[in-house]
């Protein structure tokens, strides 16, 4: 495929595509395209709700989720919150998250996956419990298997953070 760069004025970047016949593979080259900000990252993933697609912003993510065989996110769609069948695999959402450099999602348990930008604290009252309470006054459960990793990667962000400033 021939691509072309043009440099010109413009408030905010924009792709045009020119094709005889518009194709699958054309709609996912623009799909791909349409999710990416200036750097080629990622920054919107889709949520279904019903027959609708809603693309939800990663900074808009609480968490994904496996439930009954299928994905879930709960996310900040405009003024509500929202739950969305997702159409990828949790593992799959952890390896676009891992490439795309959203370092804010962290696997909590077999089933969760969690954005640690809308978490408010990590309660640790009950016996070795702990559960994570979210921005929006839900929470959900970290698997103690997991309790390493997570101390790991909290302590690598803050670390990141601490030597970025």
């Amino acid at each position: 495929m021939k691509t072309q760069i043009k440099i010109e004025s413009c408030d905010n970047p924009y792709c045009v595509i020119h094709t005889a016949v518009e194709t699958q593979g054309i709609k996912d080259i623009a799909e791909k395209i349409g999710r990416m900000d200036e750097t080629g990252r990622n920054t919107i993933l889709s949520g279904w709700d019903g027959d609708y697609c809603i693309q939800v912003k990663q900074a808009d993510i609480y968490r994904i989720y496996s439930m009954d065989k299928k994905v879930y996110m709960d996310a900040q769609c405009g003024d509500k919150e929202e739950t969305l069948l997702v159409k990828m695999r949790l593992y799959e959402f952890e390896e676009m998250a891992e490439k795309c450099g959203w370092t804010d999602f962290i696997r909590i348990s077999n089933t969760d996956i969690v954005n640690f930008s809308r978490v408010t604290n990590l309660d640790m009252s009950f016996s070795g419990i702990v559960k994570v309470n979210f921005t929006n006054g839900t929470d959900t459960m970290v698997s103690r298997r997991y309790m390493n990793k997570i101390k790991d990667q909290l302590n690598l962000v803050r670390r990141k953070n601490y030597e970025n400033n």
